[in-house]
């Protein structure tokens, strides 16, 4: 009983880190924007100047800041779901079961944006470990998209 219920806790806590995220850089949009702005215009890339891939600038850094904030929102509202069905089923073995598979697919949006989106887009693709702002972005970017791989082991593991 007690995997069931911390199964269920962990999904709700990394789905409320995810909507928070999603959140905090709504309610700071400009800077979400800036940010964006400059990672995939590629600004300041002392080491590697010359990208795979051209800088991009406006509207195509709104479209992924929104992107990005609509994967983080996603993720933590099918975390959230998925966590409350855990919950709520914790007492039945089929019925925990079958609830997993909202909590699965929200740690794996949970990799797909934080390993997905920014280590191989943002990372790989615009280099955006090259800057201190990106750096940090990358670095935090890797732990979520770690927590939701561990998630996903857990849920996956027999109770």
């Amino acid at each position: 009983m007690l995997d069931r219920q911390l199964k269920a806790l962990f999904a709700v806590l990394l789905g409320l880190m995810a909507l928070i995220y999603a959140v905090q850089d709504l309610i700071n949009l400009p800077q979400s924007y800036a940010t964006f702005a400059s990672v995939l215009g590629q600004a300041d890339h002392p080491a590697f100047p010359q990208s795979l891939l051209p800088s991009l600038g406006s509207p195509l850094v709104e479209i992924a800041t929104w992107v990005t904030m609509l994967c983080e929102a996603a993720t933590g509202l099918l975390l959230v779901l998925g966590g409350w069905r855990l919950w709520s089923a914790r007492k039945d073995t089929g019925a925990f079961e079958a609830a997993k598979g909202t909590a699965k697919l929200g740690a794996g949006a949970a990799i797909l944006t934080w390993f997905g989106l920014f280590g191989v887009v943002g990372g790989a693709a615009f280099q955006m470990w090259q800057t201190q702002l990106g750096s940090g972005s990358l670095n935090d970017a890797f732990k979520f998209s770690v927590w939701g791989f561990f998630l996903l082991l857990y849920l996956n593991q027999k109770d």
